[in-house]
């Protein structure tokens, strides 16, 4: 078989492979983005939930304060009770208005922070469910990857085993380009001549479609030469059955 032959079979091997492989990474992307999108829901919610401890905790504090001022309050209240001079009662009273005032704002405080919490609640609420839509997806996601593993792998195998021994006949430096050819063009490595005008040596590549210098179909029929690949599209060019025949 010449060089353009191993190529050929080759590129029809891999192309299955390729073919096969892309079912298998398309349901491992999947399951990843669903992956990443449950972590990033799991982190808003426990963020939220966290933000709710720390507002449960600061509501604990201002209940706290409140009950302090408010039992210094009673405690002023009997003083005050017991007061027996104007001046001592008048200060008394001062100081139990100034508590009550500062109790006065913890208690508009207090509420404020449970219509937080109350918004909060709402917010964590919604952020579980999505975390539970999320990891049932993601379920969905992880056990169709693994039917498409199972469904494709002894054929996958088989063609890798294939396209090892259709690739160790081409040479080392020729596969190289082939491989990095395969990457650029998803798959697409090679590519016939087309024959645009034979009286006027017009030719282009059958892949996109541009027009090449005749040097290269010339190039073509010499095996010595190597590869010969399109100057747009950069796929290994090769001549059909019948071109090379008729030259």
């Amino acid at each position: 078989m010449s060089l353009t032959d191993d190529l050929i079979a080759l590129y029809r091997v891999d192309s299955q492979w390729r073919g096969l492989r892309s079912r298998v990474d398309s349901a491992q992307d999947v399951l990843r983005i669903r992956e990443r999108k449950l972590g990033e829901v799991r982190s808003l919610h426990e963020e939220a939930e966290s933000r709710r401890r720390q507002s449960q905790a600061h509501l604990a504090n201002l209940e706290g304060e409140a009950a302090d001022f408010g039992a210094r309050i009673e405690k002023l209240r009997a003083e005050l009770n017991a007061s027996t001079t104007d001046k001592q009662y008048q200060a008394i009273l001062s100081e139990m208005k100034s508590l009550q005032s500062l109790r006065d704002e913890v208690e508009t405080s207090q509420l404020a922070e449970m219509e937080r919490i109350e918004t909060m609640g709402r917010e964590v609420e919604e952020l579980a469910e999505q975390v539970a839509d999320r990891e049932r997806l993601v379920e969905v996601a992880r056990a169709e990857c693994a039917e498409c593993e199972a469904a494709v792998a002894d054929r996958l195998g088989e063609l890798e085993r294939e396209r090892g021994e259709a690739a160790s006949r081409i040479p080392e430096k020729i596969m190289t380009i082939f491989d990095e050819v395969a990457e650029q063009n998803e798959g697409e490595t090679l590519a016939p001549v087309m024959e645009v005008s034979k009286r006027h040596r017009e030719y282009s590549c059958g892949s996109c479609h541009v027009q090449m210098p005749y040097y290269l179909v010339v190039n073509l029929h010499d095996t010595s030469s190597g590869v010969q690949q399109c100057p747009n599209c950069n796929r290994i060019l090769y001549l059909e059955t019948a071109e090379t025949e008729a030259s």
